[in-house]
């Protein structure tokens, strides 16, 4: 059996999660409260149950003990968190988890994880758990699967390599989930969390992106003055600059105008599909 919980109140990681390990060949599913939890439990045990550990209804950790002692549940109980790693290894002993992953590993984490505790989806057999002292329950994690069934591929570039994905951003965890769903649909992706990184990234031709994800309001990068040195250099002509943020539609249509920008993207869109897009060669029409 290879069939996935994801407990967690943000819509956005639980749909990219069940997304992530759907792609990988587990059945997954997601839950963001009690009450479709319980609706959940009630269509089949599940193999593993991943859920975060700090929410506004409920803790993970009090959780893993309600299931284990009020529903009887015998699957694989995971904690997933970003709080430091000892508070959340302690949680993990005291709540009797199986083990527990570090919001911070990306997607790649949780995949690698889940792997670890239940085995490739193709077996669907259990593998021992190793203890959370020794190890969180998340090893080193594969690459993430290429594109398949129900996603977007992304589209080949002229001279038939992976389209490059810049993304600008100075948080770790939301770069994270956006390089992971990329990633997973064929694109290659870098991360820079400076401009003089992303400026390094764009410089080399190995590495210069054909389109640039960029965060608005970073304390280290004004997104705006970023978007206006790309494109007003004659070299990187050819990059398209996408504003990545959660800023109004005004600013950001202005920011488009007077920087040069694209166009703009809410951060918890659907990455791919949108950025493919993007991306796809102009209509002979």
């Amino acid at each position: 059996m290879s069939r996935v919980l994801v407990i967690d109140d943000s819509p956005m990681l639980v749909e990219l999660t069940v997304r992530a390990l759907t792609a990988a060949g587990y059945q997954a599913s997601g839950a963001q409260d009690l009450a479709s939890l319980d609706q959940k439990l009630t269509e089949g045990p599940f193999a593993l149950i991943l859920m975060d550990v700090n929410m506004p209804e409920m803790f993970g950790d009090d959780v893993v003990e309600y299931l284990r002692r009020q529903k009887k549940v015998t699957s694989k109980l995971v904690l997933y968190s970003d709080i430091p790693e000892a508070e959340l290894d302690a949680k993990t002993r005291a709540s009797g988890a199986d083990g527990y992953i570090l919001k911070s590993g990306g997607l790649e984490a949780v995949l690698g994880g889940v792997m670890g505790l239940i085995g490739p989806p193709a077996l669907g057999i259990p593998t021992a758990v190793p203890a959370p002292a020794a190890a969180p329950a998340a090893p080193a994690a594969p690459q993430a699967p290429a594109a398949t069934t129900g996603l977007p591929k992304a589209p080949a570039t002229a001279g038939g390599r992976k389209p490059r994905i810049l993304i600008v951003d100075d948080s770790e965890m939301t770069a994270r989930i956006i390089e992971a769903d990329l990633v997973s649909k064929g694109f290659e992706v870098h991360v820079a969390d400076t401009a003089d990184k992303a400026t390094k990234i764009i410089l080399k031709k190995q590495t210069r992106p054909d389109l640039v994800l960029l965060d608005v309001r970073m304390p280290n990068v004004n997104g705006e003055q970023f978007c206006r040195f790309i494109k007003s250099n004659s070299l990187f002509k050819g990059i398209k600059v996408l504003l990545c943020s959660g800023e109004n539609v005004e600013e950001l249509q202005r920011i488009c105008r007077e920087a040069g920008a694209d166009g703009y993207i809410p951060k918890d869109a659907v990455m791919g599909n949108m950025v493919a897009k993007e991306l796809l060669p102009p209509s002979n029409e």
